[in-house]
């Protein structure tokens, strides 16, 4: 099935509206994207999920895509209660399979924390752990190569939005540079569907709300972690040239990982290795 052809909602959850794409039939699937990305970084895993007999959802994330964009409400338990509100309205019904790449892989661990009953399975794609090791690359520090400073640019209050307020494109491209191990997996048509709504009135602002309350999610994976560890199947995928450890770091929420590493990729996961990608998650459902 062509990502073209899915279906497009906006549902009212949560006090907000939702854009989502979504198809097929099946046990579903949720996709959550990370910053910088909208439900069109999934264009070329969801189809084939698609086709191997799942039903697929793809949310643009709260203040990302053509999702409304509030000032708050950023925090991992409240995007968890966005999606399973969104998960309502849209008639699914039984466990599912969450998943969620970069920032989105936050909302992921959290929606399985929190409701077991809910969830059959968690993937977590290339984004370290809050509270149990991200701070440690926040620092700025020669065996880090300086940290992830977008941390602190991107909570600082007005400054993002006044440095890269017209020159959204060249911020976009530079950070993307850093984060892909093949520039060509991105056309110039990719990156003008996100700046369709990133450059929007809102999409900066939108697309730094995780990291305004980054430091209240960490909390609650501090204290999702303390309860115990998970019950259900966890995978970890990490890229070759992004985040590698991504499955190993999984041993502090579940004794029951799988996945790996693929290889020849950055962090840009989806849309570097999508077949490496799918693969590993038929494989992980199917189990």
């Amino acid at each position: 099935m062509d990502f073209k052809h899915f279906k497009h909602a906006k549902c009212f959850v949560n006090g907000i509206r939702i854009h989502v794409r979504y198809a097929g039939k099946g046990q579903a699937v949720l996709l959550m994207h990370g910053w910088l990305g909208t439900s069109y970084s999934w264009r070329h895993v969801a189809p084939k999920l698609i086709d191997a007999g799942y039903q697929v959802i793809c949310p643009d994330m709260r203040g990302n895509g053509d999702s409304d964009k509030p000032i708050s409400g950023y925090d991992g338990l409240t995007l968890v209660e966005d999606m399973r509100q969104l998960l309502f309205q849209l008639g699914v019904t039984g466990k599912v399979h969450v998943a969620g790449w970069d920032m989105g892989a936050l909302p992921a661990y959290l929606f399985a924390a929190t409701y077991p009953n809910e969830t059959t399975s968690l993937t977590y794609i290339d984004e370290p752990l809050p509270s149990v090791n991200l701070h440690t690359l926040t620092t700025f520090t020669k065996e880090n190569f300086g940290g992830f400073w977008h941390f602190g640019f991107n909570s600082a209050d007005h400054l993002p939005e006044l440095l890269i307020g017209g020159k959204e494109r060249q911020f976009w491209n530079f950070l993307y540079s850093l984060m892909l191990f093949n520039p060509a997996s991105i056309t110039e048509e990719d990156k003008d569907e996100y700046m369709r709504t990133y450059a929007a009135a809102g999409g900066i602002r939108g697309s730094l709300g995780w990291y305004k309350e980054a430091l209240v999610t960490t909390d609650q994976f501090a204290a999702a972690i303390a309860k115990g560890k998970l019950s259900m199947p966890v995978m970890g995928i990490g890229g070759q040239y992004g985040t590698p450890y991504t499955q190993s770091q999984l041993s502090v929420i579940s004794d029951n990982v799988h996945g790996g590493i693929i290889p020849e990729c950055g962090h840009m996961v989806a849309e570097e290795q999508p077949d490496a990608l799918v693969k590993y998650l038929l494989e992980f459902f199917n189990a």
